[in-house]
């Protein structure tokens, strides 16, 4: 087992992803793990190389889990680690993958992945008053344009 070579591998796809000095893991076509769900941002999380190991940095508004627990702050991670993204799990490893698995360098961007819109986590975040304030407007407007003039 080599400590300067590092993986993180998705087992339900079979695909184990070599960690380089920094390795970003989102939905946008910018990052080397591409996640294609609406609740992983666009750079969700990184995971960096700091001498000797690797530490798992988050930026998603969704949330990230490493071994089931929330995590908020920058974290060493160590052999057997299960970062939780959505409804992905990617283990850290130093060991090479298996003939079985899939070696991805980066995940190739798709057309859907350039044009993706905003996270939910981001739509939620979107105050309901300038939602519903805008929608006041347009009444207002409504109103204005079909309003009949009062004949006596």
């Amino acid at each position: 087992m080599s400590r300067d070579t590092a993986w993180l591998v998705d087992q339900r796809w079979f695909k184990a992803y070599p960690l380089r000095e920094t390795t970003t893991i989102g939905r946008g076509a910018e990052s080397t793990i591409i996640l294609r769900e609406a609740d992983v941002s666009r750079t969700h999380a990184k995971v960096r190389k700091a001498g000797d190991a690797y530490v798992l940095e988050v930026y998603g508004a969704s949330g990230t889990k490493l071994n089931g627990e929330p995590i908020t702050a920058a974290t060493p991670l160590k052999e057997g680690d299960v970062v939780e993204i959505a409804f992905t799990s990617l283990q850290f490893t130093h060991h090479s993958p298996t003939v079985e698995m899939l070696v991805i360098p980066k995940d190739a961007p798709t057309l859907r992945s350039s044009q993706e819109g905003p996270t939910r986590a981001t739509l939620r975040a979107v105050k309901r008053s300038a939602v519903f304030g805008e929608l006041a407007g347009w009444r207002r407007l409504w109103h204005w344009l079909t309003r009949r003039d009062k004949t006596d």
